[in-house]
């Protein structure tokens, strides 16, 4: 394997962690206020918290994934938690269909509703127009999401560095001074460092419930040495952008930001660039609703595809493992499609707050485990065993 291959096998994966992560709650910083900045000043400290633990279990997954070669999240699952594995792929399973569903509805209706504001076209007609650009992406393949992961991620990191970046520097010493009030109590801090440091926790489970649509990509990778580069890298670029725009929503402290529905409007619309900016941070949103369900919805394809082809007497051939691909990505993609239109979010995001806390269970403390204590399990033979559904 070449230099230039492995380079870009790793990149895969950065950027796929990268866009998985940047949707729309991401997109509109409100996901960053209920996280770290309802805790104060904490929310200057605890990203690094949240996108450390992340990157740590990425790296252990995905060296898991290419040492045993299991590139789809059922049979990687099944091999990973033996001996309890009929319980914990179980969980993992019930968990990553849950906001594999709620995660890509909310991307449609996110993204339809934001093309309806600034262009005022019908919002049936926008996500429709979304789900013909997801299905596109998800049947052609492996190789189309990850071109479409690397271009959609240049294109929101240096929107979010040209938003972000102006302001944070031209506002620096209202940073600090915001977060010298808050620790002084001159303004209001309603966190502690304990509950900050949990909500930091449950950040990075509840990405971590995203696990299934990383390991699909894992193939890009060949052994445990690019695993950690991945990691290393998917950390400085995830937590260079998310503290970055933590600090801009910070600017706005003192000014009651945190009330504000869309955190990230509210930046541009009251910054530098405010006329050109508007347009532009709509576009990120619609990018972050993309580059999520895409991901998703390929993570979900492979998963189907595999089991499929573990029931084949034969193996089968390229033109049947298309037609399958196409066949389970435009089902997953109606499904998710009629949850947006039809009112059935509020349904299935009702288990969505708990996510974090079956995070925590199903696949951090057990990744954990498994990655700094592997004497403490039983070795796993490869080839992974026939997939069951």
């Amino acid at each position: 394997m070449n230099q230039q291959a492995a380079k870009s096998g790793v990149l895969t994966l950065v950027f796929v962690w990268f866009t998985t992560h940047f949707g729309g709650g991401f997109a509109s910083g409100r996901q960053i206020i209920s996280f770290f900045v309802e805790y104060g000043w904490y929310a200057a400290l605890m990203p690094v918290v949240a996108i450390g633990l992340q990157a740590v279990v990425f790296y252990f997954a995905w060296r898991y994934a290419v040492e045993h070669r299991l590139y789809d999240y059922r049979s990687w699952a099944l091999s990973f938690y033996r001996p309890m594995e009929g319980l914990f792929s179980s969980l993992f399973e019930v968990m990553y269909l849950l906001v594999l569903l709620t995660a890509t509805a909310v991307a449609f209706a996110t993204g339809g509703a934001t093309i309806t504001t600034v262009t005022g076209s019908p919002y049936l007609l926008n996500t429709f127009v979304i789900a013909a650009a997801l299905l596109l992406l998800t049947i052609f393949g492996a190789g189309v999401v990850r071109k479409a992961a690397k271009y959609i991620a240049y294109l929101i990191i240096a929107g979010l560095l040209v938003i972000y970046i102006p302001n944070v520097i031209v506002s620096w010493s209202q940073i600090w001074e915001n977060i010298g009030a808050l620790q002084s109590g001159a303004l209001d801090n309603p966190g502690t460092f304990g509950g900050a440091l949990w909500s930091a926790i449950l950040y990075a489970a509840f990405q971590t419930c995203a696990l299934g649509a990383y390991l699909a990509h894992s193939d890009a990778i060949k052994d445990a040495a690019e695993a950690k580069k991945a990691a290393i890298g998917g950390f400085i670029l995830n937590y260079g952008l998310l503290a970055l725009a933590t600090f801009g929503i910070l600017i706005y402290y003192h000014e009651g930001i945190a009330a504000e529905a869309v955190p990230a409007l509210y930046i541009v619309q009251n910054g530098i660039g405010a006329a050109w900016m508007v347009p532009l941070i709509s576009v990120l949103i619609v990018l972050g609703a993309v580059s999520t369900g895409v991901n998703f919805i390929y993570g979900m394809t492979n998963r189907i595809v595999t089991w499929l082809g573990s029931r084949d007497a034969t193996p089968a051939s390229p033109a049947l493992l298309r037609k399958r691909s196409i066949a389970s990505s435009s089902v997953y993609v109606l499904l998710t499609w009629s949850i947006a239109q039809f009112g059935l979010i509020p349904l299935v995001a009702r288990g969505y707050g708990f996510l974090g806390y079956v995070g925590i269970v199903v696949i951090i403390i057990p990744v954990l485990l498994k990655g700094f204590l592997p004497g403490l399990f039983k070795s796993v033979p490869v080839p992974a065993p026939r997939i069951d559904a």
